[in-house]
């Protein structure tokens, strides 16, 4: 048996949390559906069954019950390991960073234990959850997230319109020079190093693929060339071989995917 639904968090949340969905199932499921695409957002997973392994090409990690997971690259599956129900949302890198409390530096690409971050908070999170049906786990979720958002200023807010727009919008070159209030590209770098823990280009190159992504499972008539081209990129060789480097898998690989998570776009 296995069943996901999603928790419509309150307007003024949805500006900072873009999705929560909540999933339960047996212990005779073998594999999660679905591959999930890396899109420079952090993913919050709360589990109160057995954790989940999460694969990434060839490597397969354990996870905590409590994991904040950062994906920038590979296309990653979840592997039951037993009956579990869980819950997740998404969020960009500044709101992660505020949630945390703390950098995302070195957090990038693997599982990392809330534990960590946050300490005994995490545990009783997760003990309330355990306590509860898997319909209340989102308003459990939503409560939790107020708490931890009360620092959330103006500053919090412009760092994330910022990685937004270099998700969605622009270049780090090209928003310096539609912004100069910005300030410099050495600026930038830094305030993505803080704020994100990854560079501004990185950022960038996420979005870059987050698009591709995109195109390629919404237009399925558009050739890989043509989304190349639509990208940037000088010819479908080179789209091609950034992708395979950023994803591990090629273009016409993704295509062949029966079902694909990644972070939609917003226009």
């Amino acid at each position: 048996m296995w069943s996901v639904s999603f928790h419509e968090f309150a307007a003024d949340l949805r500006a900072i949390a873009t999705s929560c969905w909540r999933a339960e199932y047996d212990g005779a499921v073998a594999e999660l559906p679905g591959a999930i695409a890396p899109d420079a957002h952090v993913e919050f997973v709360f589990q109160t069954g057995a954790p989940v392994d999460v694969e990434v090409g060839s490597a397969v990690r354990p996870t905590p019950r409590a994991m904040v997971y950062a994906q920038s690259r590979g296309l990653l599956r979840m592997k039951p390991r037993g009956a579990n129900a869980l819950v997740a949302f998404r969020v960009l890198p500044a709101a992660a960073t505020a949630i945390l409390g703390a950098s995302l530096a070195g957090a990038w690409d693997r599982p990392v234990d809330l534990e960590d971050h946050i300490g005994d908070e995490a545990l009783r999170l997760l003990d309330r959850l355990a306590a509860a049906p898997v319909q209340a786990f989102g308003g459990a979720i939503e409560g939790w997230l107020r708490s931890r958002l009360q620092r959330w200023n103006s500053e919090a807010e412009s760092n994330q319109r910022l990685q937004f727009a270099l998700i969605w919008n622009a270049t780090s070159e090209r928003l310096c020079e539609l912004d100069p209030g910005r300030g410099s590209e050495r600026a930038l770098r830094r305030r993505c190093e803080k704020y994100a823990g990854i560079a501004a280009k990185e950022i960038t190159m996420a979005g870059r693929m987050l698009r591709s992504c995109d195109l390629l499972i919404r237009a399925p008539g558009k050739t890989i060339c043509d989304v190349a081209l639509s990208l940037g990129f000088a010819d479908q060789a080179a789209f091609t071989n950034a992708f395979r480097r950023r994803l591990g898998v090629t273009p016409a690989d993704l295509r062949r995917e029966r079902l694909v998570y990644y972070e939609k776009p917003p226009f």
